[in-house]
Formats: C-alpha cells, structure tokens, sequence
C-alpha cells in the first residue's frame, strides 16, 4: 500500500495509466484540466487533472483550480466518487476557481468500464487515513 499523494503514490499512478490502455473517457474529461490543492494532514500537495489524468503539480493553462481536504480529494480521485463535490463545495469544504460552466457537466458524468477498472486497481494499491 502506498500513502495517498505521496511521491511513490504519484508514480505508482503514473505506471497504472501507462499500462491500462484506453479508458473511454468522456470528452467532458478529456477537455478539462483543474489544478488541485490538497490539504493533507501536515502539508499542501498540488496536483491536477489533465484531461482526466492525475498528475503531480499545477498546469500553466488550467480551466479550473480547486481547494480541497485531503478526504474530498481521495473519494474524488481514488474512490471516484463524483456525488462528494457539490456537497463539499456548498459545505465551503471545496473552494472552485476560474471556468466554472466547464465543471457543471460533470454532475452527469458516469465512468466507463475500464475506467471502472482503473479505479478499482487504484484504490487497491493506495492507502489512505483521514
């Protein structure tokens, strides 16, 4: 089991993409990139979503960036579990940033199989404690 964002987690993600082949995802993934702060226990981690894509650090050109507890991030990126976005964000847990219409058809994304797959094999090798 790896730390949620630490850098072995980072790289152990990186590896999963590279060998999970196409994940079908929606072009309302593809098309967005968000820079994310995550708030850890004892740090801020910056990551982002490129094109539906987990990487460590900020893109230069992002449409969105986003605030979040580390626990938000997790159900998010590991669990993908969408349904926790807008109630932390009416919750003021979440804070959002710059083009918000790009966000708003996510309310209706649903996961493809593989990606189905992809998440499962994540949140196999991730550890995470709130």
């Amino acid at each position: 089991m790896l730390k949620f964002l630490s850098d072995e987690w980072f790289i152990k993600v990186t590896e999963l993409y590279k060998n999970s082949g196409d994940l079908k995802m929606p072009k309302i993934m593809t098309d967005l990139k968000v820079n994310l702060t995550v708030k850890a226990a004892n740090a801020e981690v910056q990551m982002c979503l490129n094109g539906g894509i987990i990487q460590k650090g900020f893109l230069d050109n992002a449409d969105v960036s986003m605030t979040m507890p580390a626990e938000y991030a997790y159900k998010l990126m590991v669990l993908n579990d969408w349904s926790v976005g807008m109630p932390g964000y009416i919750k003021k847990d979440i804070s959002v940033s710059g083009n918000l219409k790009k966000l708003s058809p996510l309310q209706a994304y649903k996961p493809s199989r593989p990606s189905v797959e992809f998440y499962k094999k994540l949140a196999a090798f991730t550890d995470f404690k709130a």
